[in-house]
């Protein structure tokens, strides 16, 4: 087998000013964001990898839920020529969609913001989007892989649908350990970011997984993330009392007496 050389290096330039990063910047540029482009480790995955990477969604964002996320699925399902998952099934071509206007279509692209619960947060692995082995293989160059429930005691992964926060331009305080104290918590967020498909994989079938894919109910998913907030109180129904994570992490601390 021939063995592919590193992609260049090339440096991250969302098509729209000024892109919608999240906040609080981090207090240094992330590396990755010198080091790998809009389009990762390009080839087949390309264009999927530019609506990845899409800070440009604006606008009041459209509140969903998870039903709402299966809802599309369903839609998706019933389209035969759109393609997904990592092998054909059923004459459905495989992914990764490299046209996305079918999926533009359903939404994908538009602002998104969802109320949940955490069940799973931690750092994904080596990835096309983020270059692959062209780039350092450290958490800073990987996404931070989040599955989204209904409800605090919810453990079923493939009743939730997944978030991404993606290296590039990743506030300091996003970090698995931080998010994945939230879930321990077992806080409400409220999470806002673009609406993306994730066609390289087969959502959970009858409550079970396809083969080795990740567990979810829906390929659609919010990536990347543009906006992560906590409910401190455990009830932010009125909507107010809402945290980022930086402000919540900051806080508890300081109630534990850390500087």
């Amino acid at each position: 087998m021939i063995k592919k050389p590193p992609v260049p290096p090339a440096s991250f330039k969302p098509a729209c000013a000024p892109p919608n990063y999240p906040s609080p910047p981090p207090k240094t540029p992330p590396a990755i964001d010198s080091q790998c482009g809009l389009q990762g480790s390009g080839g087949e995955e390309a264009n999927q990898n530019m609506a990845k990477n899409n800070f440009c969604a604006t606008g009041t964002p459209l509140d969903m839920t998870i039903d709402d996320f299966t809802n599309l699925q369903t839609q998706v399902n019933d389209d035969p020529a759109i393609p997904f998952g990592n092998g054909s099934q059923n004459g459905r071509p495989k992914g990764p969609a490299t046209d996305r206007a079918p999926l533009q279509a359903l939404g994908e692209g538009k602002l998104v913001r969802m109320q949940a619960f955490l069940v799973l947060a931690k750092p994904e692995g080596i990835e096309s989007v983020n270059c692959g082995t062209a780039v350092s293989d450290t958490p800073a160059f990987h996404d931070i892989h989040i599955e989204f429930v209904s409800g605090p005691d919810v453990t079923d992964e493939c009743s939730g649908v997944v978030g991404e926060m993606i290296p590039h331009h990743r506030p300091d305080s996003w970090t698995a350990d931080n998010v994945h104290r939230v879930l321990v918590a077992k806080l409400p967020v409220r999470v806002t970011g673009q609406l993306f498909f994730d066609s390289s994989h087969f959502p959970c079938h009858n409550g079970s997984p396809v083969g080795d894919n990740p567990k979810r109910a829906s390929l659609w998913e919010i990536h990347p993330i543009y906006q992560f907030e906590v409910c401190p109180t455990g009830d932010c129904s009125t909507g107010t009392g809402w945290q980022p994570l930086d402000q919540w992490v900051s806080s508890n601390q300081h109630k534990n007496g850390k500087k």
